[in-house]
C-alpha cells in the first residue's frame, strides 16, 4: 500500500538540528505502527532545522516500507532541473516510496535573504508550474528534453512520482488542477473551511477544462493534535479546526472526512496529552487509530 493507500496516513515530524537519532528511531517505529509516510517542512532559511531533502533520503534509507515527501519543496530555492533529478533519484533509490511535495514559496523575506530574487506573484506561480512541468518533463524516459529551461537534457528512466501542491491563490489552484495528483489545503484548512471548498472548486474546474477527472487530483488534509486517553468535551478548538482527542473521537472525524468529504489522506502532526512525540502515542494511533479506521472504511 504505502503511498498509495487510501485513506493514506503520514507523520508530520520536527526535523530541529540535533535530533537525528530520535527522528530515526520515530520514522522506524511509524513504519512498524501502519503509517504510509513521514514529511518534512522545508525552511532552509531556518538555521536551526535540517535541509528537508538531506533529511529525507537518510530517513527513506532507515527504514523498509515507509514512504515520504517534503511538504512542502520551496520550489525558489530547488532549481528546477536539479529537482527533477532528485527526484528521480529519491523514487528509483528508494522504491517508489517518494511523492513530490511542491509550492509556490511562501516566505519571500526569508527567500531572497538566501540569495533568490524576489518574484512577484505570478512570476512564483509561472515558475511553480514549470517547476511541476519540468519533473514530468525529466522523469519517464523518452526523447531529450529543451525549453527555457534546460537544452538537450535526456529524461530519467523513472516513473515520474506522485505530485502534491500547497497551492493557496486561486493561480497557482489551477495549476494543481492542471498538473497535480494531490492538494494539501495551506494552514491546516480541512473539509469545514471556506478554503477548501473554494479551493476545490477552482481546482475541480480547472482538471475538466484539462480534460482531467477531478477526482484524480486527492485531498490530504492536515489535521494535528493530541491523541488523548479519554473523550474531549470539544475537539475542535476556537478557530474551528481539529486539536485532537480519543483514539474513537479520531476514528469518527476521519472516517467522516473520508465517506462524507472525499478524503484521500491526512497529514498527522501527532502528540500525546501532554503534547509530546512519543513511542506510545505513535503505536497507540497505529493499533488504536489507523487500523480501526480501516476497518470501518474496509
Amino acid at each position: 500500500m504505502g503511498i498509495h493507500a487510501r485513506p493514506l496516513f503520514d507523520i508530520a515530524l520536527p526535523a530541529d538540528y540535533g535530533s537525528g537519532d530520535a527522528l530515526r528511531a520515530v520514522v522506524r517505529l511509524a513504519d512498524r505502527a501502519g503509517f504510509d509516510m513521514f514529511s518534512l517542512t522545508d525552511h532552509p532559511y531556518n538555521p536551526g532545522m535540517y535541509d528537508a531533502y538531506a533529511g529525507l533520503a537518510y530517513l527513506l534509507g532507515a527504514t523498509d516500507n515507509i514512504g515520504a515527501y517534503v511538504s512542502v519543496t520551496n520550489s525558489p530555492l530547488r532549481p528546477a532541473p536539479m529537482l527533477a533529478r532528485t527526484v528521480a533519484t529519491l523514487s528509483d533509490i528508494s522504491n517508489d516510496r517518494f511523492v513530490l511535495g511542491i509550492g509556490a514559496g511562501g516566505f519571500w523575506d526569508a527567500i531572497v535573504r538566501m540569495g533568490v530574487p524576489r518574484l512577484t506573484p505570478g512570476e512564483a506561480v509561472e515558475s511553480f508550474e514549470k517547476s511541476i512541468q519540468l519533473v514530468r518533463d525529466l522523469t519517464g524516459g523518452g526523447p531529450s528534453v529543451t525549453n527555457d529551461l534546460v537544452q538537450g537534457i535526456q529524461p530519467a528512466p523513472v516513473a515520474t512520482p506522485p505530485i502534491w501542491t500547497g497551492s493557496q491563490g486561486p493561480k497557482s489552484l489551477r495549476v494543481t488542477g492542471r498538473l497535480a495528483d494531490g492538494w494539501v489545503p495551506p494552514n491546516g484548512a480541512d473539509w469545514t473551511t471556506d478554503i477548501v471548498r473554494n479551493g476545490r472548486a477552482i481546482i475541480d474546474a480547472a482538471a475538466v477544462d484539462a480534460g482531467r477527472d477531478p477526482s484524480d487530483v486527492g485531498t490530504i488534509y492536515k489535521l494535528g493534535g493530541a491523541l488523548t486517553p479519554f473523550d474531549l468535551a470539544q475537539t475542535r478548538g476556537p478557530n474551528g479546526l481539529f486539536m485532537g482527542g480519543s483514539s474513537r473521537q479520531w476514528v469518527e472525524e476521519i472516517t467522516t472526512a473520508v465517506r462524507e468529504h472525499g478524503a484521500t489522506g491526512f497529514n498527522t502532526s501527532l502528540t500525546d496529552e501532554t503534547g509530546a512525540i512519543t513511542a506510545d502515542v505513535i503505536q497507540r494511533f497505529g493499533d488504536e487509530v489507523i487500523a480501526p479506521a480501516r476497518a470501518a472504511l474496509g
